[in-house]
């Protein structure tokens, strides 16, 4: 099922919402109600319209740097991150796993490129994959050169968790990716 993600007012982006502080408060509540919303079907109105609210807010917490925020949404003892061959800069692991390998991949990324964002534009809802299409800007930190370019991101669920996130470049890879 294909969702337009809108667009979060920048004041509604740069900050938590009261859902988020109950997030980190009680994680263990909000696994459970990510469970039940996961095992909603992606046809169900309300998983179409949570479901890209959610993605937005995800990708606003990772572009203020809100890593407690993001910890709560991924299944931290189990999460692995893998990149399709150019996504990642060459001094980078195309895996990682665990909370500590997707921190070390941020402060990678941050220190070549300080100010660089994620903005979701569409998402695909698999079931247990959800594919978002983001568009990956920012300047180089020695360069000072601006860098643009759409990435497609799947994640995979397990019980309302994010247990990986795999990056490609090409959108039908990641189509057959999430319909695999």
């Amino acid at each position: 099922m294909r969702s337009e993600i809108k667009p979060l007012r920048a004041r509604s982006a740069d900050r938590r919402t009261l859902d988020e502080r109950l997030r980190i408060r009680f994680p263990g509540l909000h696994r459970w109600i990510d469970s039940f919303f996961f095992g909603l079907s992606p046809h169900s109105w309300l998983r179409r319209r949570v479901g890209p609210y959610t993605m937005a807010r995800a990708y606003a917490a990772a572009n203020r740097r809100d890593f407690e925020l993001i910890a709560v949404f991924n299944d931290t003892p189990n999460y692995e991150y893998r990149a399709s061959p150019g996504v990642l800069p060459p001094d980078l692991e195309a895996v990682s796993s665990r909370h500590s390998g997707y921190l070390d991949m941020w402060q990678r990324w941050t220190d070549a490129f300080p100010d660089i964002r994620y903005e979701p534009r569409e998402m695909f809802d698999f079931g247990d994959r959800v594919l978002v299409t983001a568009e990956q800007s920012g300047h180089g930190s020695g360069s000072g050169i601006a860098v643009s370019q759409t990435l497609f991101q799947l994640y995979t669920f397990d019980a309302g968790m994010v247990i990986r996130q795999e990056d490609y470049l090409d959108r039908e890879e990641a189509l057959r990716a999430a319909r695999a």
